[in-house]
């Protein structure tokens, strides 16, 4: 039997970091269920769940996951006809070359293939590796199926659908596959995570109200245009989804069978059909599953109404993620995501009333955005009513326009991917990368402070976090939300800025 293996690479963190952020391999395991389908035997390594070995690469610098020596046992033991590597996000792009390299020497003669958003946008940049055999552009399960079968059968990778490829130098993008329609015919293989370990892992719980949580998505495309987003170079504009009852039975199979207790809806529009999430929270209720859920990557105000937030609060949400991202019209403009200031305070009222925590995103940094444009989503994260702010620095990242932004304003030179959300390292027209470090660094400090002082007013209080605290469970979570804030803020404030 034809063996396939995908492999998470270890990933690179601050030297004092204990674990990186842990995330459910969504792609490999989709991936997986058709290759299985189809004949193939498949294992999956996700190195970061190894969250205690630290492999030092510089004076401030580690990589956390599995050791090489035991990546390259299991290379050896399981003798893949392919090897696949995660490449999805653009500051790691680092980790998957380290571990390519390492990968041919073990296995010379195994193809390796690389996915995911980083690789979709900008394949010919990833190719200038020069041991990566194919880069898969878009969804993978088919593509993989098919660079899977043509190993089998001896047959050439040159002219596959859906990839990008080297040859004698140049770079080749074969035509792209059209995008899978039938959702549901798609078939996760679970099975061959150690669903045990992530409930285990310390990034399982850091701001989950239960334990034993996994990811899911349940649709994919955007048809919105960000100008910062770059997972339209995978999942493409036109919105797919799985059916409500299938969403539903796969939660029910995870609870059920494996413990699952809390689910992260990593969906960017679990809520654009509003007949699908009104039917899959009521079948949640019908099936009376003791589960708990939220979007930490957000839901589209304008899809969000009261009767849709009640039915999702009876359905088991207790936290939404609301993408604002700007205060400011200028800098919504440009986004092009408009958002309606009355209607994110009526959400978040609601939120309140029906005891959903209420977080809100938010970027400064954009290329020509001023300091008036930045007091202006200052006041809207200060003034919203949410209870959490995630306020992050925009990155010109591959696939994005905004790059192409950056690029014609001369405000980054090659490329860079290095810089991250919370830490930038590109200049914007008017501001230098520090300052805009350090106004990132201004607008958390501010936005905490604002919140303890309201909450010497009891009706805030009552409102805002003692109504929702009626379990043991609830206080616990907020308790654990609490000491998780004070360390961020600590540490982000006493860090020196550069």
């Amino acid at each position: 039997m034809t063996k396939v293996l995908f492999i998470n690479p270890p990933q690179s963190a601050p030297a004092e970091f204990q674990y990186c952020n842990i995330k459910t391999p969504l792609g490999f395991i989709y991936m997986a269920g058709v290759l299985e389908e189809n004949g193939f035997e498949v294992r999956i390594l996700d190195c970061p769940l190894d969250h205690a070995t630290h492999t030092p690469v510089d004076a401030s610098t580690i990589r956390i996951g599995t050791a090489l020596p035991d990546i390259e046992a299991l290379v050896r033991d399981f003798a893949p006809a392919v090897i696949g590597v995660g490449c999805a996000y653009s500051a790691f792009e680092s980790d998957s070359f380290a571990l390519i390299d390492h990968l041919k020497e073990w296995a010379p003669a195994t193809p390796v293939v690389v996915g995911g958003a980083h690789t979709s946008a900008n394949p010919a940049y990833v190719l200038r590796n020069p041991h990566i055999a194919v880069a898969v552009i878009g969804e993978g399960e088919t593509t993989m199926l098919e660079i899977a079968q043509a190993i089998r059968d001896g047959r050439p990778l040159t002219d596959i659908r859906g990839t990008a490829v080297s040859i004698d130098g140049q770079v080749r993008l074969n035509p792209p596959r059209d995008y899978i329609q039938d959702l549901d015919s798609l078939h996760p293989a679970w099975h061959l995570l150690d669903l045990p370990a992530y409930f285990r892992h310390p990034a399982n719980s850091d701001a989950t109200l239960r334990t034993n949580s996994v990811d899911l998505v349940t649709s994919r495309g955007c048809p919105g245009r960000c100008v910062f987003c770059s997972i339209v170079t995978v999942w493409g504009r036109g919105w797919r989804s799985h059916g409500a009852r299938h969403v539903v039975d796969e939660i029910e199979m995870l609870h059920r069978q494996h413990g699952a207790r809390q689910f992260r809806f990593q969906d960017d529009n679990l809520t654009l059909n509003r007949d699908r999430i009104l039917e899959i929270c009521d079948e949640i209720v019908r099936r009376k599953l003791d589960i708990r859920w939220d979007t930490p990557n957000g839901v589209a105000i304008w899809t969000l109404d009261e009767e849709v937030l009640l039915k999702m609060r009876q359905a088991g949400c207790y936290r939404l993620t609301f993408g604002i991202e700007s205060g400011s019209a200028r800098t919504q403009k440009y986004i092009g995501k408009i958002v309606s200031e009355d209607k994110i305070r009526h959400l978040v009222r609601c939120c309140h009333q029906f005891r959903i925590w209420a977080c809100g995103t938010f970027i400064i940094g954009f290329p020509d955005e001023t300091l008036e444009d930045i007091r202006e989503t200052e006041r809207m994260i200060l003034t919203s009513g949410i209870n959490f702010a995630f306020i992050y620095i925009a990155q010109p990242l591959p696939g994005t326009r905004m790059m192409d932004d950056f690029r014609r304003l001369h405000l980054m030179d090659g490329q860079r991917f290095g810089s991250m959300i919370g830490h930038s390292e590109y200049d914007t027209l008017h501001f230098k990368a520090p300052e805009i470090n350090a106004l990132l660094q201004d607008l958390h400090r501010k936005f905490y402070r604002r919140k303890y002082r309201s909450y010497l007013n009891p009706v805030l209080l009552w409102r805002e976090i003692l109504s929702k605290l009626r379990t043991p469970e609830e206080w616990r979570y907020f308790l654990r939300m609490l000491a998780t804030v004070l360390f961020s803020y600590r540490r982000r404030h006493t860090a020196p800025v550069s």
